[in-house]
């Protein structure tokens, strides 16, 4: 009895793993679902042992590889797009694999970067240096540029065109190397992965219970202030000596500061949030969700969240009385 649970739990396992894979290369080959093609792998992870969440993993690269053949021997291809097409799905699902996948390192008695959101910091520093290439290669290869175009255009909800295209190609590559890629991965990987624990929430509560409780208590190091402030004057340094390579430098060390005490920042408003009572308590989180859509307002909530995660440096708000 006990041999056929576990054959059953098993065959289970791999059907998840198959499905998951299977899901994310169809997103991912799928423009209108492109944005959502991590998110089956991260709930294979989280439905699924850490060895399930790395099969699917693997598998679905393996699977876009043929994929990616296919569509040069039939399709006629072009191979040089097909080629940054698949490093790119295999930089960001192994990367991924491995934010999901648990993990302690320690570095004195600082546990941070064994924590999700450090993992997602050092993914994403690995990302900019592996796509920065990428942009500076855009900006020179008519290819490459035609195909990011072509793919927004796909992406677009309103199937407008892009008027500028060589203004916009040149933005695009200006604001990703100061950080573009950094934020956008971040972003990514976060939608992706609260997506997939609003689903697992119907099939393991523990790992959403944990996952909000780990939110609550997530603490930036106390030594990022300085790491902070001193991005500030690398940035203000490159702009005075015109060295572009070090006010690049200062603006992706600022962004990966500032997402971090903005985290912060909001694990300590939900943390005085949920000492008020129910009704006040939706009633600012509705006005909040409302600000966030009018131009200026957002801006200003992020910024506001952003001090509040560095003020806590100095104010101990989640400290118990």
């Amino acid at each position: 009895m006990e041999n056929k649970l576990f054959r059953r739990e098993e065959l289970s396992t791999i059907g998840i793993v198959l499905i998951g894979a299977i899901s994310s290369v169809i997103s991912y080959r799928t423009g209108n679902f492109f944005i959502f093609f991590l998110f089956p792998l991260a709930l294979t992870a989280f439905l699924r042992e850490i060895k399930a969440a790395w099969a699917a993993g693997i598998f679905a690269i393996a699977l876009n590889i043929i994929v990616s053949l296919w569509f040069y021997m039939y399709r006629s291809a072009d191979l040089f797009l097909l080629q940054w097409n698949a490093l790119y799905y295999t930089a960001m699902v192994v990367i991924f694999s491995w934010i999901n996948t648990p993990m302690s390192v320690s570095l004195g008695n600082i546990q941070f970067f064994g924590d999700v959101s450090g993992r997602m910091v050092i993914g994403a520093v690995f990302c900019t240096l592996i796509f920065i290439p990428a942009l500076l290669f855009m900006i020179h290869d008519p290819v490459l540029r035609l195909f990011v175009l072509e793919q927004l255009e796909t992406f677009s909800s309103t199937g407008a065109s892009i008027p500028d295209q060589e203004e916009f190609i040149s933005g695009m590559v200006y604001y990703g190397l100061r950080g573009g890629i950094l934020f956008s991965s971040l972003v990514f990987w976060w939608i992706n992965r609260q997506f997939a624990l609003i689903i697992s929430r119907f099939f393991r509560q523990d790992i959403a219970n944990l996952e909000g409780r780990r939110f609550l208590i997530f603490q930036v190091p106390p030594a990022f202030i300085w790491i902070f402030s001193l991005s500030l004057g690398i940035v203000l340094l490159g702009r005075i000596s015109l060295f572009e390579i070090l006010e690049i430098t200062g603006w992706n060390i600022l962004v990966i500061s500032a997402i971090l005490f903005f985290v912060q920042g909001s694990a300590v408003l939900l943390h005085l949030m949920l000492k008020i009572p129910p009704l006040p308590r939706i009633l600012i989180c509705l006005g909040m969700v409302f600000m966030l859509f009018r131009p200026g307002a957002n801006i200003a909530i992020l910024g506001l969240l952003v001090i509040l995660g560095i003020a806590e440096n100095w104010v101990p708000f989640r400290k118990p009385k």
